[in-house]
């Protein structure tokens, strides 16, 4: 990581150019917008984005094969070393502004998945955004996050570093914006869509690093639809729900990282049930 920019870019949403016909919805509603920023803001962001091993040692997480490292909004912004940048992107994409940008694209779509949502929030637009780690629950209904993250090399053997799973229930959206390097020639590491196969289908879920469950399904109950393949400033953005569902391909081996920025917002309560049990349509 180079952490020195001689001058910063202005920032700009990554949902600046955006709008409801660029949703795609086979298999779900989700967008996927190339060149989602500007060629001076991507490279800025790109030449200071921090490796696995800066993260590995400041969150205290052995480096293993592609395995993942967050660095999440308030590590970034409480970092004397990370560029300006960082800290003015992560701080609009963790913002009430971004969260009204995802509602502009996606509330109806969201509404029609999720029809008891409003039940269980209250309007959407009247959710009062924070951000995770700094804000609470106490104070805010829905906490945001914008997270550089990298999948380490790939070691021993190639790997998926996750099949194909439905984001937990109580996340709003989710959203990955693709910064990879220009020389990153690995094979893989691209996103999947998939959706049910007919018939029956099990979830079973698995502790996650961060002390919640995380919900996966074997291959053979889901059917691939689309491949996005992971392309530099590429954005990847969709509302959460049991139909949205999909997984990253197996990488070859390799010693690049694969690197992106997760955009997330957790509510406090799970808004569908991922009941873990066998299901007959």
């Amino acid at each position: 990581m180079n952490p020195t920019l001689t001058g910063t870019p202005a920032i700009t949403s990554l949902l600046a150019t955006v709008t409801r016909s660029d949703i795609r919805r086979d298999p779900f509603p989700h967008i996927v917008v190339r060149d989602a920023l500007p060629r001076e803001l991507y490279d800025a962001l790109s030449t200071t984005m921090p490796t696995a091993e800066y993260i590995a040692e400041r969150i205290g997480k052995p480096i293993t094969s592609n395995e993942r490292y967050n660095y999440m909004s308030e590590l970034v912004l409480h970092d004397g070393t990370m560029a300006q940048v960082w800290k003015d992107f992560v701080t609009h994409h963790s913002s009430p502004a971004f969260y009204r940008q995802f509602l502009d694209l996606f509330e109806d779509d969201l509404l029609a998945n999720l029809p008891t949502a409003r039940e269980r929030t209250g309007p959407l637009r009247e959710l009062r955004a924070g951000r995770r780690h700094r804000d609470t629950f106490a104070t805010h209904d829905i906490l945001l996050d914008c997270t550089a993250v990298i999948n380490s090399a790939v070691t021993g053997r190639p790997s998926a570093y996750r099949g194909p799973h439905v984001d937990k229930p109580y996340k709003l959206f989710g959203g990955l914006f693709y910064m990879r390097l220009p020389e990153d020639d690995a094979t893989g590491g691209d996103l999947v869509l998939y959706k049910y196969r007919t018939g029956a289908h099990t979830f079973h879920a698995s502790a996650s690093e961060y002390g919640d469950s995380r919900f996966d399904i074997d291959p053979q109950y889901v059917e691939e639809v689309t491949t996005v393949p992971y392309e530099a400033n590429t954005l990847v953005m969709y509302p959460i729900n049991r139909f949205a569902l999909h997984g990253v391909s197996v990488r070859g081996l390799t010693r690049h990282q694969r690197r992106f920025v997760a955009l997330v917002g957790d509510l406090q309560h799970p808004l569908f049930d991922l009941a873990l049990r066998r299901e007959h349509p």
